[in-house]
């Protein structure tokens, strides 16, 4: 199949672009059409305008959309709407523009388990405005599945991680505090949290990409879970217990943050998949 991908060059992005060009054409669109990390493949500058993108899906013959790229922001500031707006409303919108007017077939978005604060199935309740944006696409992509056809589904994350990842994740922090000691004041660490390993979340996109290439019928979302809920204090101790190495952590220096999620939503799981890779060896992987 001939796959075009936005936010390539993110974490997520380059393990999976790293797995489907071994079976696919690859092809790119980022904001600017020189990168270092991909000079072998074919891209396109999303600065260009939705007719160029439109007139490279067209020449390309794409077959489907993996769109990756957004704006995290756990906490934004009122000079930062614009950038999450942008990122998460108007560039996905601005690519199904495109798809729809050349036919691509199916379009798989990329969403987060924090587009439902609370966990009651199916309730919307977003734990920040990162999350609110992104179930704002989902509502604008409802329009063009209805008017045009394309197959659309939102693949919902939890917490990723894995070797070579440069977010400031909690294995990192972790990692980086067993090894330079420095007190790490963290809240009561009751929370808990759903961790899943690099190459579970390659292999369910994978998956799921089969299914929209093959399936006439599939739901409007699936969730990547591990399947594990542990707390934050439980994962401290796993860590500790599988490299051997202390952790100089303050439980309680910090308070939880407000709207903090207690117990991440579950949703509707991936079918016939399931991850490998559990956190201890997750851990150990990225040790070495």
């Amino acid at each position: 199949m001939n796959i075009l991908i936005t936010g390539g060059t993110g974490f997520i992005g380059r393990n999976l672009i790293k797995e489907l060009r071994l079976s696919h054409n690859i092809f790119l669109l980022l904001h600017k059409s020189i990168c270092k990390e991909y000079v072998d493949l074919p891209t396109v500058n999303i600065d260009d305008g939705i007719e160029r993108l439109s007139s490279f899906m067209s020449e390309n013959k794409i077959d489907g959309i993996v769109h990756l790229a957004s704006l995290y922001l756990s906490n934004h500031k009122g000079a930062q709407i614009k950038g999450l707006i942008d990122s998460n409303v108007y560039l996905g919108t601005a690519v199904l523009e495109a798809a729809t007017s050349v036919n691509v077939k199916w379009f798989l978005n990329v969403g987060t388990i924090w587009q439902n604060y609370k966990v009651i199935e199916d309730e919307y309740n977003p734990v920040n405005l990162y999350a609110a944006t992104k179930q704002a696409f989902v509502d604008v992509a409802q329009y063009y599945v209805d008017a045009y056809g394309i197959k659309f589904c939102t693949l919902k994350l939890c917490d990723t991680y894995g070797p070579c990842d440069t977010r400031n994740k909690i294995i990192n922090l972790f990692k980086t505090n067993s090894e330079k000691g420095d007190l790490l004041k963290m809240s009561p660490g009751n929370q808990k949290l759903d961790l899943l390993y690099i190459s579970d979340v390659v292999s369910g996109f994978v998956h799921l990409i089969d299914m929209l290439s093959s399936c006439e019928c599939i739901a409007k979302e699936y969730v990547l879970s591990s399947g594990r809920l542990l707390t934050l204090r439980e994962i401290a101790s796993i860590f500790e217990n599988v490299t051997s190495l202390k952790l100089n952590i303050e439980w309680g220096g910090l308070p939880y943050r407000e709207r903090e999620v207690m117990m991440p939503w579950q949703g509707n799981v991936l079918p016939q998949w399931q991850p490998l890779v559990n956190l201890e060896k997750g851990i150990l992987n990225i040790m070495k």
